[in-house]
């Protein structure tokens, strides 16, 4: 994830018509200011936009933009934009923004860290909780990982009163937080020949007050560079509940009352270029 502005409450064609504008400026070298700032982006196309296993598009193929800027010293800041479906956050514009930013540092030779905040931003979408009250999907993480070499671990704290717009229990209906929730994530990406990366990631979701929602999710994959091109295929599985008897869990409704499981198999194709 990285740098972008304009986004702002663009849906999902809208965004696919700015990443047609853009492909005239990608495959242009990244941009090191006199201050030190290096600037990068992708744009691109996934076939399912999954969020640690969840699909945020009910299976459908979103547009994606990034741009990222990093600092010598460590220091880095950038946005992200993506389609999102209106089942997943109702009443918003179908688009999700991410505002990021953080400190990375060498603790030792190859060994490294990363301490950030990321905000999640979905513009006018909202739930309510048990008393009517408005409750915004938007959320606020912390976030600390290290690495070395192709392997990295990371964990994500909420800070925000609700994760995810988490806020009416499923089952007795009661008004929580789910501030605190909390997501502990393990990575392996070695390069298996010139070009091609294997992709392995492993990661366990705590909604705090909210354990009927509790997951794991995991993912195989490999990708390709070509130049300014990025090709990956992956198989993903998250092991959240669609529903528990006649409760609905991890089922997004659209407009029409019609449910669909975001969770469970699934694979995923996506190809990006940098400019």
């Amino acid at each position: 994830m990285s740098l972008i502005h304009a986004l702002r409450r663009l849906p999902v064609l809208p965004l696919a018509a700015s990443l047609a504008l853009l492909a005239p400026l990608c495959g242009h070298a990244q941009t090191t200011t006199a201050s030190g700032w290096t600037l990068t982006g992708t744009a691109g196309v996934v076939s399912d936009y999954l969020f640690r296993g969840v699909s945020q598009t009910q299976g459908k193929p979103a547009a994606q933009l990034t741009f990222d800027a990093t600092h010598r010293d460590g220091w880095f800041a950038g946005l992200f934009g993506s389609g999102v479906s209106n089942a997943a956050y109702p009443n918003g514009s179908g688009t999700e923004i991410d505002l990021y930013g953080g400190w990375r540092t060498e603790l030792s030779p190859g060994v490294g860290l990363e301490l950030g905040f990321i905000s999640y931003w979905f513009p006018g979408a909202f739930t309510r909780d048990a008393d009517g009250k408005h409750v915004s999907y938007d959320t606020q993480e912390l976030h600390a990982a290290v690495s070395h070499g192709a392997a990295s671990a990371g964990i994500w704290h909420a800070v925000s009163s609700h994760w995810s717009g988490f806020a009416v229990d499923p089952y007795s209906g009661a008004n929580k937080s789910s501030r605190g929730s909390t997501y502990i994530e393990a990575n392996w990406n070695p390069e298996i020949a010139p070009g091609w990366t294997l992709n392995l990631h492993a990661g366990r979701q705590i909604v705090k007050n909210f354990a009927a929602y509790n997951f794991t999710d995991v993912k195989v994959g490999v990708s390709r560079v070509e130049g300014p091109w990025t090709f990956s295929l992956a198989g993903s599985h998250n092991t959240g509940d669609a529903k528990k008897g006649d409760t609905a869990l991890w089922t997004f409704f659209d407009a029409n009352g019609r449910g669909r499981n975001v969770v469970g198999t699934r694979w995923v194709a996506s190809v990006t270029r940098s400019f």
